[in-house]
This record gives C-alpha cells, sequence and structure tokens, in this order.
C-alpha cells in the first residue's frame, strides 16, 4: 500500500485515538483511558516514523486522516461508550 496512505491511516487512527480519550476523560472512563494511552503511543510512534521518511509532502495526508479520525472517534463514543450508565461500568 501507498505509503501517504498508511500515513493518512496512521494519522486517523492517532487523532481518534486523541479525540477518544478527550471523552473518555470528560465522561469519567477511567478504565478506557488508560488503555487507550497504549493507543495513543503506538499510534504517535508510527506517525512520527512516517512523517520523518516523507517530509512535507506528508502534510495534506496528515490533515486528511485528521479530519477522519476525530469525527469517527466523536461517532463511536458517542454511539457506544457514552451509552454505559456510569454507575454500572466505569470502564
Amino acid at each position: 500500500m501507498n505509503e501517504l496512505v498508511m500515513l493518512s491511516m496512521a494519522t486517523a487512527a492517532l487523532v481518534s485515538a486523541r479525540a477518544f480519550q478527550s471523552q473518555n476523560v470528560i465522561h469519567g472512563k477511567y478504565l478506557l483511558a488508560v488503555l487507550t494511552s497504549y493507543a495513543m503511543a503506538i499510534g504517535e510512534v508510527t506517525l512520527i516514523m512516517y512523517i520523518v521518511k516523507q517530509g512535507w509532502e506528508s502534510i495534506p495526508y496528515v490533515g486528511t486522516g485528521g479530519a477522519i479520525g476525530v469525527v469517527t472517534a466523536m461517532y463511536l463514543h458517542r454511539k457506544y461508550v457514552q451509552k454505559i450508565k456510569p454507575g454500572n461500568d466505569q470502564a
């Protein structure tokens, strides 16, 4: 697969994890916050490796991946996580 497409996918995954983490903190989802931290670490390292290799050419791909990632995380968190009642599960 094209490395620039992979860069977009890695950015989408990282931004999605960051946005998801923000929602975890706001809604007091402690276990998910811990688990999401590891997803963010993987995404950070992967993204840095791709950007170093591609240079300035990576900017539009990072932007596109970021937009896809944030919208996806917002949708998934609202659809699945926010339905968990606070007293039933802290995940």
